[in-house]
Order: structure tokens, then C-alpha cells, then sequence
């Protein structure tokens, strides 16, 4: 069995020493920070820091050394093994012709060193963080590996050499179908901190009538009161909105960096990142869905991204990071989302929308219902314990005119939220692939194949049956954790008819 490249000891022990530094910086940071401790004392700690240092970064050091000897990959016949782990050591066998996904990795302190770390997955796992078998090799021979591995996914035989199928280049820096240029990245920036300031609008919203109510009521200048109300709003707003800037310019030129797409034979490969490089292969046949969402400020401007669901190596953690293996387009128009998608993965062009909501009342009846008892309890338990402490008349009206103030704006956020829902969910079901229309304020359409469908559940009340009216939840063949794409207040009659797509 060969063992992995050295350049993991030197590469793992440079990220060690900023990691050790961080570890003494948090240990010894009241010491020299706070304004009690005295000079002889940080003198005195030095050498404790000192050993300090030497002591955890050799246990960092003697970690790198057993793993790196208890480590290595094998390449049989049929399948391709693979030893690691120190305490706990763990040996995975994964046949050819289960492997479903094949991605390098390079950190930035493993591009200085030249090798990369190639994990293979078999889709019994919902994470490369957990995929059965890790390498760790030069870059060149990953890339070798890589190679091969995807041809091994075909024959499941290591024999003669497998000739690589050409690479058709869809999504590249030469091609005009998408290319995440600096200009697009620019926007898309822009586009996430009109976000940020619509969202900080609504709380500057909430804070004035607060403010407002209970200033009216207190008789003291509403106008010179809601003036100020407005310029802290208003800097909140320019704050934010050059932090987001900030933020997301770096995170999209960096995370985002020479983002390509490539397609050989059956396999996908999606490539990005200018620190961590990541290069990502799986199978066309190993999608679950292809997931079209946009924010509010987005579907008001006309962008969207797509996002890929992959059996067993999606990241599902719940988390909206677009840098991982899920992204296939991080920002482009909506109107170009059918053309990306007919010639990059054609059976999951979008439909348009066959049904729609079947009645408005029931998005905000919980909410009303929940809402009402909510803000009545409140209501009547603050007027009690203003009135148990001897709190005047007018601050009692104020406190219960702020709260209910801040109940309506609620209310209609969640009115105007439910009108969006009404007016978004529905779903298309054709030639075996099935659209389905979900969201409020995010606008999600996700589309999937009739055969990834495993079960269809209803969700309704007594009144709802009566009515002929439910909510859909269909769960899709993956083992991650969001495999439920739920649309919401439609006919009753979808259920059987999605039944029947199981027993195709």
C-alpha cells in the first residue's frame, strides 16, 4: 500500500504553527489585555508561553507523523482501498463501479507544497468530509487519478489503459453561454447589499414606530425625535451596507475564482476558488434535483442562481453556502437559467407552472390564529405589570401602542409574505419530470425526476379536506437531510396523480 506525500507532514505542520497561535492568543489573551495585569506579569508568562507553544506544536507534529505513517491508497483490480486514522484507524473498500463522486481539494498551504487531497464517495455519505476514501498525493498525480478513476467508473476492471473521452468545455472563460466575469461578480454584490439595506429598511421601520408611539403619546417633539430615528437608520443602513459590500466582493472574487463547469461523457466537473481550490466530478445520473432560487431583491431584478442536489454529496447542513459542490450557477439572469440549463443538463429544464395555490386564507390562518393569542397574552400581561408597579397613564398607552405598533408591521410582513407564497406555489408534472413551485419571499423552483421520487405525503386539517385543498411534501431517493420539497395549498387531486408516479 502507498503511502501519502510527505508534503502532507510540512503542509499540515505550516497550517499547525498559525493554529498553535491562535490556541496561546485565546489562553493568554486576558493577560495581556486586560488593563489590571501588570508588566512583570506578561514578563514572568513568557516562558510559560514559550513551552506552551512547544509542547502543543509538538502534539500537533507527533499527530501529522502517525497519520502519515498509518496512511495509504491502494489501486486493486476492482476496487480501491484506503488505510488512515491514529487513535481510531479506519480501512474503506469502495469497488469502481460504486464510485459517484470524485473531488480534489487544495488548501492554500497545500498548493505551496504542490500535492491536493482527493476524496472518493460512493454516495453513502452526505459530505466530502466523509467520503470513504481520502488521498493525499501531488497535484499532477490527483489529477492522473482522477483521470483514471473516471474511467474505472465505466469498466470496474484496472486493466489496459482506458483512453480519457474529451472534455466538452460548456461553461469556460472562452465559452459565451455563462462566464462569472469581474463585472457579473460586481453585481452580484451589489444585488446582495440592496438586500442587506432593503432588510435593515424593515427594522429602521420597526424602531420608528416604536419610537414614534411612544414619544406622541409622552407629547414630547415627535418631529426632532423621528429626525433622529432617521439618521440612526439611515447610518445603520450605510454601515451595513459597505460591511456587505466589503464581504461579498472578497468572498466572490476569492471563493468564485476561474469558475468553470466541464462535462466528460457522463461525469460533471465543476472547478473554483482562488485559496482553497476545489475540483468537484460526479455523475449526471447521481443528481437528485437542480434547485433554481432567488431572494426577494433578486426576483424583483430579474437574477436567480442554480444549485445542484447529488445523491450522497450535497452540503444539506442547512447553511447558505454557494461556494460548495451544490453551486452549478452562482448568479445569472432568470431568463437564461432554461437556456443554461438545455444544454448543460437538459432533463432538468424547468416547466412552467401547471397549477397554482388554491385559496389565499389558509398561508396566514395559523399565523393569525397564533398571532392573536401571542399578542393579546402580551398585551394584557404587559397592561397588568404596568399597572402592578404604578406606571403612569401615558406610559402604559405607550408601551401598549409600541407593542401593538410593532405587531401590525408583523403582520403585514407576513400578509405580503403569504400574497408572494399564493402567488409562487404550484407545480408541472411532464414526461416523468416534475416541477415544483415553493417560497415566499425566496422564490424556489425545484425540478427532479419522476424516479427520485420515493413517497408523497399530505399535509391538511379537517376544514382543508373538506375543502378539497392540502399541502404536498414529496421526499426524493437521497440520503441527506433535505429530501422534502413541500408546495404548499393545492388540489387534493395532485396526490393520486403524483402516486402514480411511483408505481411507473
Amino acid at each position: 500500500m502507498k503511502r501519502f506525500d510527505k508534503g502532507y507532514i510540512f503542509s499540515s505542520l505550516l497550517s499547525d504553527f498559525f493554529s498553535t497561535l491562535v490556541i496561546l492568543f485565546i489562553i493568554f489573551e486576558d493577560l495581556f489585555f486586560d488593563e489590571t495585569s501588570k508588566k512583570e506579569d506578561m514578563i514572568g508568562a513568557i516562558p510559560f508561553i514559550i513551552i506552551g507553544f512547544v509542547v502543543i506544536y509538538l502534539c500537533f507534529a507527533i499527530y501529522r507523523i502517525l497519520y502519515y505513517r498509518a496512511s495509504g491508497y491502494e489501486l486493486g483490480e476492482t476496487e480501491i482501498k484506503c488505510n488512515r486514522g491514529v487513535l481510531f484507524k479506519k480501512r474503506s473498500v469502495l469497488e469502481y463501479k460504486k464510485i459517484h463522486a470524485i473531488n480534489k481539494k487544495q488548501t492554500l498551504f497545500q498548493r505551496f507544497f504542490g500535492i491536493a487531497v482527493l476524496t472518493v464517495d460512493s454516495g453513502a455519505t452526505s459530505s466530502s468530509q466523509q467520503a470513504e476514501i481520502t488521498v493525499i498525493e501531488k497535484d499532477k498525480t490527483v489529477d492522473l487519478l482522477v483521470n483514471e478513476l473516471n474511467a474505472l467508473k465505466e469498466d470496474g476492471i484496472r486493466g489496459a489503459e482506458t483512453p480519457a473521452a474529451e472534455a466538452d468545455v460548456l461553461l469556460s472563460d472562452k465559452d459565451s453561454l455563462y462566464n462569472f466575469t469581474s463585472k457579473r461578480k460586481i453585481l452580484y454584490t451589489l444585488i446582495n447589499i440592496v438586500s442587506t439595506a432593503f432588510y435593515t429598511a424593515l427594522l429602521g421601520a420597526l424602531a420608528l414606530i416604536v419610537i414614534a408611539f411612544c414619544k406622541t403619546v409622552i407629547q414630547f417633539d415627535l418631529l426632532g425625535t423621528v429626525l433622529i430615528a432617521l439618521l440612526i437608520t439611515v447610518a445603520a443602513m450605510l454601515f451595513l451596507s459597505a460591511f456587505s459590500f466589503i464581504i461579498s466582493a472578497v468572498y466572490s472574487f476569492v471563493a468564485y475564482h476561474k469558475f468553470t463547469i466541464t462535462r466528460q461523457g457522463n461525469n460533471i466537473q465543476i472547478s473554483y476558488g482562488l485559496l482553497d481550490k476545489h475540483t468537484n466530478t460526479f455523475s449526471y445520473d447521481r443528481i437528485k434535483a437542480v434547485k433554481i432560487t432567488q431572494s426577494l431583491v433578486q426576483r424583483m431584478l430579474g437574477f436567480a442562481a442554480i444549485r445542484l442536489e447529488v445523491i450522497g454529496y450535497t452540503d444539506d447542513n442547512g447553511s447558505n453556502n454557494s461556494a460548495e459542490i451544490g453551486v452549478l450557477v452562482p448568479f445569472c439572469k432568470y431568463k437564461e437559467v432554461g437556456e443554461i440549463l438545455k444544454k448543460v443538463l437538459p432533463d432538468y429544464v424547468p416547466e412552467k407552472k401547471q397549477t397554482r395555490s388554491a385559496s389565499y386564507f389558509p398561508f396566514v390562518s395559523w399565523f393569525m390564529l397564533i398571532w392573536s393569542i401571542v399578542m393579546g397574552t402580551t398585551l394584557l400581561s404587559l397592561l397588568a405589570i404596568l399597572q402592578f408597579v404604578g406606571a403612569p397613564a401615558y406610559g402604559i398607552s405607550a408601551v401598549l401602542l409600541s407593542v401593538a405598533g410593532a405587531g401590525i408591521l408583523i403582520l403585514c410582513i407576513k400578509l405580503v409574505s403569504a400574497a408572494l407564497s399564493y402567488h409562487t406555489n404550484g407545480i408541472a408534472v411532464s414526461n416523468g419530470k416534475i416541477t415544483a413551485y415553493s417560497g415566499g419571499f425566496t422564490k424556489n423552483v425545484t425540478v427532479f425526476l419522476a424516479k427520485n421520487l420515493i413517497a408523497v405525503a399530505d399535509v391538511t386539517t379537517p376544514l382543508r379536506k373538506k375543502k378539497g385543498i392540502t399541502s404536498l411534501v414529496m421526499h426524493l431517493k437521497t440520503n441527506a437531510l433535505s429530501n422534502e420539497v413541500m408546495v404548499h395549498i393545492q388540489n387534493d387531486t395532485l396526490t393520486k396523480e403524483l402516486e402514480e408516479l411511483l408505481i411507473l
